[in-house]
């Protein structure tokens, strides 16, 4: 599965500068009930504020650094997701010189096994020309996420 995302996100890059459009690479967290996930998302933008491409994350290796204790392991529910992988389809809202603001909705595999969903709203501040600060708020599992993070476009 990883050696599709791979090339899933190759494709994305390459289709994205072939059309003249951006290529976009985010690094996130995103707070759960149940833990902080780190991940990486690909892609490119086009000019009209859309964004496609591909994803991937996994428990936060802080908490497996603080989580050392087998039995802190245990307790973790069922549907814990370790992995989560997939695409993201991003739509801009409202924007202006400095900041933008976007619809985003991921869909892939957690764990290998499950199929999800996951809609966020995320505010973008540009830092700087090609570097954008990230914090949003979305919805997995019915419950409330928060996500922060860095994006830098090519």
């Amino acid at each position: 599965m990883k050696k599709q995302f791979l090339t899933m996100v190759t494709l994305a890059v390459v289709l994205g500068t072939a059309n003249a459009q951006q290529a976009v690479t985010r690094v996130y967290n995103e707070k759960t009930k149940i833990g902080l996930k780190t991940g990486v998302a690909v892609g490119y933008e086009s000019r009209y504020g859309i964004e496609l491409g591909g994803f991937y994350q996994e428990a936060d290796l802080l908490d497996k650094v603080f989580n050392k204790n087998e039995s802190s392991q245990s307790v973790k529910p069922r549907q814990y997701e370790k992995q989560f992988y997939g695409v993201y389809f991003g739509v801009r809202i409202t924007s202006s010189n400095w900041y933008d603001l976007k619809f985003n909705v991921r869909t892939g595999v957690t764990n290998g096994e499950n199929f999800a969903i996951t809609p966020s709203v995320l505010a973008n501040v540009k830092a700087m020309k090609k570097v954008q600060l990230t914090v949003g708020v979305g919805s997995r599992a019915f419950r409330p996420t928060l996500q922060t993070g860095i994006s830098v476009k090519f």
